[in-house]
């Protein structure tokens, strides 16, 4: 006769802690995430730019002070949608390097592309981006 096979046991998972595959698996970072929401903080950067355009520049008739709050208020608006613009261009630059770094990533050649993609959208953030002056 043999003896009672025994169950293989499984270890006690605590249920304050999740299991260390779901830690790593990625549920903060996506790539899609990552790009639609820098696809949208560019687009409302856009929205911003223009926000000063739905009122139109002060007529001629307008006093000095006008034209220069109406100045002042493009002049912010446009510096806001430079500041949004660049999250979300660096958002859309950071989600492609670390794609790239993603081992689930299918061939070399889509590593190497995403890789140059976020490193050049980096770069021209770095490049054009630090020239940001508000003028009060």
């Amino acid at each position: 006769m043999q003896p009672p096979a025994q169950q293989p046991t499984t270890p006690a998972t605590n249920m304050y802690h999740p299991p260390q595959q779901a830690m790593m698996g990625g549920g903060l970072f996506s790539l899609h995430k990552f790009l639609m929401i820098g696809v949208i903080l560019i687009l409302i950067a856009g929205l911003v730019s223009v926000l000063p355009d739905f009122s139109g520049p002060p007529g001629d008739d307008a006093k000095a002070e006008d034209v220069e709050s109406y100045d002042d208020f493009e002049r912010l608006m446009d510096t806001f949608a430079t500041i949004i613009g660049m999250v979300g261009v660096g958002l859309i630059g950071y989600a492609f390097v670390r794609e790239a770094y993603d081992e689930d990533t299918t061939t070399p050649a889509l590593r190497i592309t995403l890789l140059i993609l976020g490193t050049i959208m980096l770069l021209q953030l770095l490049g054009s981006g630090f020239n940001l002056t508000v003028s009060l």
